[in-house]
């Protein structure tokens, strides 16, 4: 099953940038420090869109996070470095890309550094809307255990939004400002790539 995957990631990054290039949601993350990702923790991004230049050497992501009770919209731009992930500075150091792609997922690794020096594995899963096949989250699963992330750590977000009534006022207001064209935030930052310092 690991050989599947490590041929699934060349197959996809192949393809992986053509296709990213769009509006997506965030379906799933999962973590090896799982309070990194939690509500309202530093690298559970609510994602609203990737923008990827022609030749997708820098790529945009952009998204919302809540901060002290607020959500604020974020954009981060990572260039590509020469082993085809991108780096850019969010939360601490970030290597970042995609491992496969679809025009209805996109599934995303990150690596990142924060400023004390801890590490974090970070998998996103990015989509169109629609919630996760079983066989789709088991395969989630798999990567998870070859990034050496317990499956317990996984959060099918998409899962939670999509089960709530829209006139519940639970329905994560993050999640809601990434699915419609809001842009009344408190804060916008924009956070450039280390190659633009």
């Amino acid at each position: 099953m690991v050989m599947f995957l490590l041929l699934a990631l060349a197959f996809g990054l192949a393809h992986a940038h053509a296709e990213i290039d769009g509006k997506w949601v965030t379906i799933a993350i999962a973590a090896d420090n799982v309070n990194k990702i939690e509500e309202g923790g530093p690298l559970r991004i609510y994602l609203r869109e990737l923008t990827c230049t022609e030749t997708c050497d820098r790529l945009g992501v952009t998204f919302y996070i809540k901060e002290n009770g607020q959500c604020m919209k974020t954009k981060v731009i990572g260039n590509r470095q020469e082993d085809g992930k991108y780096r850019a500075q969010f939360e601490g150091d970030n290597t970042f890309g995609p491992v496969y792609a679809t025009p209805e997922f996109t599934n995303f690794a990150n690596h990142n550094v924060d400023r004390t020096g801890q590490t974090t594995n970070v998998i996103y899963v990015f989509g169109k809307g629609q919630l996760l096949t079983p066989d789709q989250y088991e395969k989630i699963e798999e990567f998870a255990k070859v990034q050496n992330i317990p499956t317990e750590n996984i959060q099918d977000v998409w899962a939670i939004v999509y089960s709530l009534k829209p006139f519940n006022i639970n329905f994560h207001v993050c999640q809601r400002m990434s699915l419609f064209s809001v842009e009344s935030t408190p804060i916008e930052s924009q956070v450039q790539g280390i190659g633009d310092f």
